[in-house]
């Protein structure tokens, strides 16, 4: 059995055509960056820039990866009880992976993988919310 490899997936504002909502279970990234390396098993922060209203600059839970195809990542949306904002993110990445994430102010609909060192301190002793599954 191959270990999960951790990704951040960027959503932006979801109101223009073709946009993805954080909880519907699937994400397209911007293709320009494509090909996507996920893969079934895979784990993503699920994190929303400041213009997604609704979850403004926080990530409101988690994506299990379940498969890909055309540009697609399919994934089950895990929420969290309390959303982890970004001010944790800014803390507890390591110096790569917070560089990476400092690139998302160029393109709101990103995938790119984190160690799992700075997921592991991101997520901590977050709580799903498994009565809103």
């Amino acid at each position: 059995m191959t270990h999960p490899r951790y990704f951040v997936a960027v959503f932006g504002d979801p109101q223009p055509p073709n946009k993805d909502l954080v909880e519907s279970g699937i994400y397209h990234p911007n293709s320009q960056y494509a090909p996507f390396p996920v893969a079934p098993g895979d784990i993503m922060l699920l994190y929303c820039t400041n213009g997604y209203v609704q979850h403004a600059m926080e990530v409101p839970g988690l994506g299990v990866v379940l498969d890909f195809n055309n540009q697609c990542v399919n994934y089950r949306w895990l929420p969290f009880v309390d959303p982890i904002p970004k001010l944790t993110i800014d803390q507890q990445f390591d110096a790569s992976d917070l560089s990476h994430f400092g690139l998302i102010r160029f393109d709101r609909f990103w995938l790119f993988e984190i160690s799992q060192s700075s997921f592991s301190k991101t997520v901590g002793a977050a709580n799903i919310a498994w009565q809103h599954l």
